[in-house]
Order: structure tokens, then C-alpha cells, then sequence
């Protein structure tokens, strides 16, 4: 199934989530993985305020991607670390949500 992100417009692959995905679960529409972990950090206290700290090229750090990598597997994510495009994250970080 084909999605387009509603954020960014990417074209991604959809389908059906995990019923026990907390984090990043797969959506037949919505926000592509890249869009879904930006709205995750940046809505997310303490990680959006030391965010807001240290800046967004903090992702480029192999030490952050393995720390969202465990919060991947403690919130049994659809999606992987290997799946997230940190260049694409930081490029679009100040793209707005929709309401």
C-alpha cells in the first residue's frame, strides 16, 4: 500500500501497524517515519527541551541514534533505527505539523 507523508510528501510504504506498537507504528496514511519521529521528539519533555539545547545535529551522534534506538525497541516500534533518514529529520526539522 502507498502512502504519502502529510508533511512532507514523501511516497512510503503503508500498511498495517502493530497492535503492540507504542512509538513509530505503520499507517495506511498519515506521516512517513521520518516526519513521525520529528513530531515524537519535538513533543516529547525532557527530549525536546535538551533538544532545544543542543540542536538537531545531536542526531549525527552514533550515542543519540542508539539511545531512540532502545526507545524503538521499549515502545515495540513498526519502524527501525536503519529507517530513519537523519539527514531528511534535520533537513525538515522546522517543517510545520498539520492541526
Amino acid at each position: 500500500m502507498i502512502a504519502t507523508c502529510q508533511r512532507c510528501g514523501k511516497i512510503c510504504q503503508g500498511g498495517v501497524g502493530n497492535p503492540e506498537a507504542r512509538l513509530l507504528k505503520r499507517a495506511s496514511s498519515g506521516l512517513c517515519v521520518n516526519c513521525v519521529i520529528t513530531q515524537f521528539l519535538k513533543t516529547t519533555e525532557p527530549l525536546s527541551i535538551v533538544l532545544n539545547q543542543v540542536g538537531v545535529k545531536a542526531f549525527y551522534n552514533p550515542d543519540v541514534q542508539a539511545q531512540i534506538s532502545q526507545l524503538l525497541k521499549v515502545g515495540h516500534s513498526d519502524a527501525s533505527l536503519y529507517e530513519i533518514d537523519w539527514q531528511v529529520v534535520i533537513k525538515n526539522w522546522d517543517l510545520p505539523f498539520k492541526k
